[in-house]
């Protein structure tokens, strides 16, 4: 996770031709000029900036997590995603999901912090980070082609050293992780034949997007043209006071019904009663006085207090209080329909999602998510599961408005 987000200078060029014409006469008397039809000027339009680009690490698929090319149990996005419903009565219901037609889009994610190895930045052999993906991006793949590259980030471990302010070049380590993420773009693009994309990410692996928009798409009109949104959970996005661009971003505003597509949707999840406080940590606020924390609502970018289509791993929440209950649900997700809502509050500099729980202690499911991470982090572990059902359909819908205007 970043701990600080620099925001780079902004560059856009556009490369156009000019075409002009002059008027001529048959002879110098002007009152028989012959007027010729004026011509509009010709834009050329903007080419792949990645074009013919080569990577080592990218190029085959060795590298990636999840991957079109890649078949089977190989591609940690292709699991099986069915869902068991448990209703407030206990009773259930169950949810298989529909396999769709190819999509036309592709989707670009980098997942969070949550590498084992003990050395400040992960190797390129995948432990944790294969089901981590298939967790938060696999469900996306009713809306695109979901390519997930495995990066050299900055470990667990990493962060802790860096945390207790141990003897750790940080910046090096997180530099080392976002060229990874940098070189799998461009490899994800150069082959992408023009297609639009969603960008995805959670905590560090929003970090690195952030950064990606910054310092390339926001600069280069063919991948901003391409770009129909960026979810980046998990991570602060700031915003001016009286202002949607201008702080974290030049030109890319968070994501509402006017403007739904090539711009971001942003939030950190925290309960309602223990909202972000800057001197516990570093989500869902802003430190500076003259940037307030994004806020996106999920729910198809809605205001209030709406409840939100969750999908949990047991790993994350159980739902029932009675584990043997519990055991005896076969689908590797459960869904609670009407527990959990969520409300975006902005205020004071503080951008969230706050998060509040409708429990029953006389039904027989949880009356908590649990799922506390470090003080002053909130619900940061089950961010994309707190609303994952929505965030799918938001990007369907975002891609539905994208293709439209091709």
């Amino acid at each position: 996770m970043l701990l600080e987000n620099t925001v780079t200078s902004f560059r856009l060029f556009v490369l156009c031709l000019c075409m002009a014409t002059v008027a001529c006469s048959d002879n110098n008397n002007s009152s028989n000029k012959k007027q010729e039809p004026t011509v509009e000027p010709v834009v050329a339009a903007p080419t792949n900036p990645y074009e013919g680009y080569g990577s080592e690490l990218y190029d085959a698929p060795d590298n990636w997590l999840c991957r079109p090319d890649i078949e089977g149990d190989d591609n940690d996005c292709n699991g099986d995603l069915s869902a068991t419903i448990v209703f407030a009565d206990g009773s259930t219901q169950l949810e298989l999901y529909e396999e769709t037609e190819e999509p036309e889009v592709d989707c670009f994610y980098v997942y969070p912090t949550v590498s084992n190895d003990q050395s400040i930045n992960s190797d390129l052999e995948p432990g944790i980070e294969g089901p981590v993906a298939y967790l938060q991006a696999a469900r996306y793949r009713s809306v695109c082609k979901i390519f997930a590259p495995v990066y050299r980030q900055l470990t667990a471990s990493g962060l802790a050293s860096a945390l207790a302010e141990e003897d750790v070049d940080f910046e090096a380590a997180f530099e080392m992780a976002y060229q990874d993420v940098l070189d799998a773009f461009k490899s994800f693009v150069a082959k992408a034949d023009g297609r639009g994309f969603v960008l995805i990410g959670h905590s560090q692996g929003s970090s690195h997007l952030i950064r990606l928009i910054q310092d390339e798409i926001e600069s280069l009109p063919y991948l901003a043209e391409r770009m129909i949104s960026a979810h980046l959970i998990g991570m602060v996005v700031e915003l001016p006071l009286d202002a949607e661009v201008g702080a974290t971003f030049q030109t890319t505003p968070p994501c509402d019904f006017d403007n739904a597509t090539g711009c971001f949707v942003n939030y950190s999840s925290f309960r309602r009663s223990a909202p972000p406080t800057p001197e516990l940590g570093f989500f869902g606020t802003s430190t500076d006085p003259d940037t307030r924390a994004a806020c996106t609502h999920p729910v198809d970018l809605g205001a209030g207090n709406l409840t939100l289509d969750a999908y949990f791993s047991p790993f994350q929440l159980n739902p029932y209080n009675d584990s043997a209950l519990n055991d005896a649900i076969s689908t590797p997700f459960t869904k609670l329909p009407g527990l959990i809502q969520g409300e975006c509050i902005e205020d004071e500099g503080k951008g969230y999602l706050a998060i509040s729980v409708d429990a029953d202690p006389d039904d027989p499911r949880i009356d908590d998510v649990g799922n506390d991470s470090r003080p002053g982090w909130g619900l940061h572990g089950i961010d994309v599961g707190l609303a994952q059902g929505n965030l799918v359909k938001l990007a369907q819908r975002q891609v539905d408005e994208w293709l439209g205007q091709q």
